[in-house]
């Protein structure tokens, strides 16, 4: 019932966005119940990547709640992470490392931490725009020890993080999943090809990367392998979201 009378109510309004800035006011001001409900609203029904990282680190602190819960705080942080927000990119790679609210994973912990670190010529793709979080790299650096187990097949690998394929695959979809909004079939194939034919930027021989395909398959993109300049899809692409962006605002 709540929920449908605070429903009722922005839709009364007419600005989704006002109802998040109610939620910080509120959150201000110590009423942690109506911020929960609002920045849930902005959250769930506005997909909006702030509120849901504000969202986690409520229930992460257990503010309007009995006691912390650190399921729905690592749900909420999920969510915004996915939604390319740092800061919760962040809080989330240490939950995985922490294993609160969530099973322990060095692996996850390894790729959010990454991903939260990308420059803005790496985030123009992602919903939440290209906020990096500059904690990000302090925390990555403290367990950046994890490698390639030594039998992999090249002593060289143990240079590249467990994650590389993790962080590879989630760059990728997110740039697909931008261009279905923007592009027609001719470009969308020229993004995939692109995707396809991206060099790993590791420091390898010809013939080390040549037998190393597998693992560096799909390329994770940095600003060497990622030029928007030199390639006319990506700079379609950027153009177009850059346009609805404006448009929106």
């Amino acid at each position: 019932m709540i929920r449908l009378v605070l429903l009722m109510i922005f839709a009364c309004v007419g600005s989704a966005r006002a109802a998040c800035g109610w939620a910080e006011q509120a959150e201000r001001s110590g009423r942690m119940g109506v911020a929960l409900m609002q920045y849930m609203y902005c959250a769930e029904e506005e997909n909006d990547a702030e509120a849901q990282y504000k969202l986690g680190a409520l229930f992460y602190k257990g503010e309007g709640l009995k006691a912390p819960d650190f399921r729905r705080s690592a749900l909420f942080f999920s969510q915004s992470a996915h939604n390319g927000y740092a800061p919760a990119q962040v809080k989330l790679g240490l939950l995985y490392w922490r294993g609160e609210g969530l099973a322990k994973n060095l692996k996850m912990a390894h790729k959010w931490l990454y991903l939260a670190q990308e420059s803005a010529p790496l985030r123009w793709f992602y919903p939440a725009g290209v906020t990096a979080d500059p904690v990000a790299a302090q925390v990555y650096s403290k367990i950046n020890q994890i490698a390639i187990p030594d039998d992999a097949s090249f002593g060289v690998f143990k240079k590249l993080p467990v994650s590389y394929a993790e962080v590879a695959s989630f760059q990728h979809e997110k740039l697909l999943e931008a261009g279905q909004d923007v592009l027609n079939g001719n470009d969308m194939y020229s993004l995939r090809t692109f995707l396809q034919n991206a060099k790993p930027d590791v420091d390898l021989s010809p013939e080390e990367e040549k037998e190393a395909a597998a693992l560096l398959k799909p390329a994770v993109l940095t600003e060497k392998n990622f030029d928007v300049k030199k390639v006319p899809v990506l700079e379609k692409l950027k153009n177009a979201l850059d346009g609805r962006r404006a448009a929106l605002n």
